[in-house]
């Protein structure tokens, strides 16, 4: 077969430089009929394709029946439907074949190039990658958000895929861009969509019409396994791991990671064009005057539900439980989920704020929600699941090993200590327990004595040495006499019944029943001749 510079070279030869047929058989290498033949011919010579018979050719008609009767099947699927009647084939050859027979019954789809108006649309979509985060290998979410007009991407990195976190990169997507679209286009997320009606209708849920109608924007939805009309966005989720993914990044948190992500989007701005010539950054730049306002109030990005704390003063958001102040168990309760943190409600007032936990079966616990109940229940302090993981000063733990020796109720005192912390702040009572243990008293009544010095801003008073001077030495002072006590007693009591004998008048009123002899000697009442007896009392049995 001629070779089509063969091919040009003889015509051009011949007819231009008038070289004869066989000249050019000759410098060629050709036969003289060959020669001939190209001279004749006007048209490009084509290599004629030979078909090679293929080992699946025989069961054509089947294959193509199969993927007739459904178009999703596989070639492994095939060839194990094949294999009882033709044998096994190698994977490679049946996946070839049924590519080569899907591609001739399937023409492939055709796509419509779109043009996109300035402020009208934006899109967005998740993707996932890895990364480093705090020393652990994880998988990292990412959300994108591109304006398609001008090709501008924002993304932001979350250790889940949950609405919380969509609804909080759409905020910071809005305030970075600089505005708000008149669209958002998305697939049909479960995060947001609760059902696929027919057509372009949706079922959503309320938190994603909340949230939608407090910017405001509208929202489509791509229709059921059709990505492509989100295009762009699809594009950017590529990029965004190719650019800021590789090599893995190795970060403290995915406050760092989110600040690197948006690092490189911004530095890029400037170095991709479109095909206009416009870098992206000079096509956003115009796109935002197209772009309406945000609203004065920022909405919340939280998912808002409902709960009721349990017995243990617990509340299970998704797969994580978090804890309440123990006085609010058995309470209906109103969680709000951020991205970063949970916040719990009681009566619309945040009784309890965590950071937000992604590992199912973790529990987020506040150590300070349940010693009021520790308080009553001392003996389960050792065991208490709050307790264990709490990292405390020093301070504590000595005070916990030496209580047992003051105490016969030594983590009941342990707890009442640490509910000081309410009150007085943890700086102050960890320097009142440490200066408590440096006296040699762990005790609550020395610590609040601690405590409610500092707070009266008193000064600590160092017990004074006892003195050497030898002038002061010499000072000897008696032992007292208790003798003397006993005297001076007697004459304090003699001098009260003077007192009583001169106040009583001389009426027979005033008389009190006495015995005679001494006793009536020892109360001054007369001669230790009387005779003893009764006398009228005012106000006694006797008186009339």
């Amino acid at each position: 077969m001629i070779r089509v510079s063969q091919w040009a070279e003889i015509r051009h030869q011949h007819y231009v430089e008038a070289v004869p047929k066989k000249e050019l058989a000759r410098r060629f290498g050709l036969d003289i009929k060959t020669v001939r033949r190209a001279l004749v011919r006007e048209e490009i010579p084509k290599r004629a394709v030979r078909v090679r018979p293929r080992l699946l050719d025989a069961y054509r008609d089947q294959i193509e029946e199969f993927l007739r009767q459904d178009a999703d099947i596989t070639a492994k699927r095939i060839g194990r439907l094949l294999e009882p009647e033709a044998g096994r084939f190698k994977p490679r050859t049946l996946r070839s074949y049924v590519a080569s027979v899907r591609g001739e019954l399937f023409a492939k789809e055709a796509f419509v190039h779109r043009t996109h108006r300035p402020g009208r649309t934006m899109e967005g979509d998740f993707g996932e990658s890895w990364a480093i985060v705090a020393g652990e290998l994880r998988k990292v979410k990412f959300f994108v958000v591109t304006l398609p007009c001008s090709n501008a991407y924002f993304a932001r990195a979350y250790p889940a895929e949950r609405l919380e976190c969509l609804l909080d990169c759409l905020a910071e997507a809005f305030a970075f861009f600089g505005g708000v679209p008149e669209r958002v286009v998305l697939d049909n997320t479960s995060l947001v969509v609760k059902k696929v009606m027919r057509g372009r209708d949706r079922e959503v849920t309320d938190a994603w019409d909340g949230f939608r109608g407090q910017y405001p924007f509208g929202c489509d939805f791509c229709a059921p396994a059709k990505g492509n009309e989100k295009g762009s966005v699809e594009g950017g989720v590529k990029y965004v791991r190719n650019n800021c993914f590789k090599p893995l990044p190795n970060v403290a948190s995915f406050e760092e990671l989110n600040a690197l992500i948006l690092q490189e989007l911004v530095h890029d701005m400037a170095l991709r064009t479109l095909p206009d010539g416009r870098t992206v950054r000079q096509a956003w730049q115009a796109e935002r005057e197209h772009l309406r306002p945000l609203p004065a109030n920022q909405p919340e990005t939280c998912r808002q539900v409902g709960r009721v704390a349990d017995k243990f003063g617990h509340v299970k958001v998704a797969r994580e439980t978090y804890s309440v102040p123990i006085k609010y168990a058995y309470r209906p309760v109103w969680v709000k989920a951020y991205f970063d943190r949970v916040d719990i409600c009681v009566n619309e007032r945040v009784v309890a704020s965590h950071a937000r936990q992604f590992r199912e079966g973790s529990y987020q616990l506040d150590p300070r929600h349940v010693l009021p109940l520790l308080e009553k229940k001392h003996r389960a302090v050792a065991e208490a699941t709050a307790l264990q993981d709490w990292k405390l000063p020093a301070v504590f733990g000595r005070l916990r090993e030496e209580l047992p020796k003051d105490t016969r109720k030594p983590e009941q005192e342990w707890v009442k200590v640490l509910l000081l912390a309410e009150e007085y702040g943890e700086e102050a009572l960890e320097s009142a327990v440490g200066e408590s243990l440096e006296r040699g008293s762990g005790r609550l009544e020395t610590i609040l004595q601690i405590l409610r010095r500092h707070e009266r801003g008193l000064e600590r008073r160092e017990t004074q040495a006892v003195p050497t001077d030898a002038a002061l030495l010499a000072i000897t002072i008696e032992e007292p006499r208790l003798v003397d006590y006993d005297e001076l007693g007697e004459e304090k009591h003699d001098e009260r019944e003077d007192r009583g004998a001169a106040a009583a008048g001389d009426g027979p009123e005033d008389l009190v029943p006495v015995g005679g002899g001494p006793e009536l000697a020892a109360h001054g009442g007369g001669s230790a001749k009387a005779t003893a007896g009764p006398c009228r009392v005012p106000g006694g049995p006797d008186e009339p």
